[in-house]
């Protein structure tokens, strides 16, 4: 039954846009935390390829400039969370968001640029490739050409983010692994690059004299597997969500 205070979860499904394999993965955790479960689905028809998607709407189709936030895909969420609470009479502040990844992709985006996000946590798990949250790489692997830098920096470092990645997620043939130079240089596979995108926030963090509450969960035993992926993920709400 919800009540009131019941947790809101959303989690975000991967590049195959199958929403309803994440809500049938997530569905007994859900009910294991005692959370409502929305698994929104980004069809490839209303968001086509990773531009609209992953790396959430932000530049034209033409990728040489940055569209107004208004029309960026991290909004929805925001818009999805306002809709549930009147529909259902929810008193919370927050939900708690999850991607697995290229919905890791998505979250570690929302986090970073999304103005006034309300998540209470975000995990970003075994995602393929990150925005560095420094400038140094072109966007959308580094903050090149981002406006208002500090602020982005400055909002993003103190937002509770985990980095979630699977201990055998190493595969370095895997055909959807991006291979870009600014990928490559994230690491050989995605468990490295999880842990490279954190180590490097984290000493951007601490060179700006900024707060840092992101997290690194290294998950042993799991490869790029969002039934395993969302077991320890809900795992770690159990314990600190």
């Amino acid at each position: 039954d919800l009540k009131p205070e019941t947790p809101i979860l959303i989690a975000l499904h991967g590049y195959k846009r199958n929403a309803e394999q994440y809500r049938d993965d997530w569905q007994p955790h859900a009910e294991r935390l005692g959370t409502l479960l929305l698994a929104p689905e980004f069809s490839q028809a209303a968001f086509p390829g990773p531009r609209a998607y992953e790396v959430g709407n932000m530049r034209t189709t033409d990728r040489r400039s940055f569209l107004g936030r208004e029309r960026w895909s991290f909004g929805l969420i925001e818009r999805l969370f306002d809709h549930v609470k009147e529909r259902t009479g929810s008193a919370r502040k927050g939900y708690w968001l999850y991607g697995h990844s290229a919905g890791g992709q998505f979250v570690h985006r929302l986090a970073l640029f999304q103005e006034n996000a309300r998540f209470e946590v975000a995990i970003a798990a075994n995602a393929g490739a990150y925005t560095l949250a420094r400038p140094g790489e072109r966007f959308p692997y580094g903050l090149d050409r981002i406006p208002d830098l500090e602020e982005v920096q400055m909002q993003s470092f103190v937002r509770p983010l985990v980095v979630m990645a699977g201990e055998k997620d190493v595969n370095t043939a895997n055909a959807m692994l991006l291979r870009s130079e600014e990928a490559m240089r994230q690491g050989p596979h995605r468990h490295a690059r999880g842990i490279y995108f954190y180590e490097d926030a984290k000493r951007e963090a601490e060179r700006m004299k900024l707060p840092f509450n992101w997290r690194l969960v290294s998950v042993p035993d799991v490869g790029h597997s969002n039934r395993g992926m969302a077991r320890a993920a809900a795992d770690w709400l159990a314990e600190n969500g």
